[in-house]
């Protein structure tokens, strides 16, 4: 290998990696302190860079919040879109499709829809909810109409495209995994779907 080609490379990761970092920084500070409140040099603090290194990276806080954001939105529409069932009988694709909004949920994107919904971000970073919301809608939809080509639902395939769709919205999982069912949610919210629509 060529030590220019190397060095290259090496730099290349390098910057990738700093940039996670300013923007994982970005995210955390404004899930711990709010938007109205976030401040560069907190981010840079986080981040182990200086501030200097994080506005070569964003020019405001408002342009690295909305890069973190998209950055990270993109990575979860990427993980949902690629989701395919992999189990054989219809109770075991439902309770997959369950299983995935559940881990989506309790990852990063916990971080993601919390940083939206409670801090007052600029107006173009709702359209990743929305973009999010789409990718859900079609997948759960995908699933529903092959169990339907299959005769293995009992109602209506619009019926039960909006029925796993009410149960596995975000603010249906939010109040679920933080009300009297905690642990247990997951378990009765793929119970309620399977008795419903199969």
């Amino acid at each position: 290998m060529n030590r220019r080609t190397y060095v290259q490379r090496e730099r290349a990761r390098r910057t990738a990696r700093t940039a996670t970092a300013i923007e994982n920084a970005a995210l955390r500070e404004v899930a711990r302190k709010g938007y109205p409140d976030l401040r560069v040099a907190d981010v840079a603090r986080r981040a182990r860079v200086s501030q200097r290194t994080v506005y070569l990276h964003a020019s405001s806080k408002e342009r690295l919040v909305d890069q973190a954001l998209r950055r990270r939105g993109a990575a979860l529409i990427s993980r949902v879109e690629r989701w395919h069932p992999r189990g054989d009988t219809p109770a075991q694709i439902v309770d997959e499709m369950v299983a995935l909004h559940e881990r989506e949920y309790r990852g990063e994107s916990a971080l993601l829809l919390e940083t939206l919904v409670d801090g007052a971000l600029p107006r173009g970073v709702a359209a990743l909810l929305r973009d999010l919301d789409a990718v859900r809608l079609a997948v759960i939809t995908r699933t529903m109409t092959d169990l339907a080509h299959h005769g293995a639902l009992r109602v209506r395939t619009q019926d039960a495209v909006a029925l796993a769709h009410a149960l596995l919205s975000y603010p249906t999982w939010r109040t679920a995994l933080t009300g009297p069912a905690r642990r247990r949610a997951p378990r009765l919210v793929a119970n309620a779907l399977r008795s419903a629509v199969l």
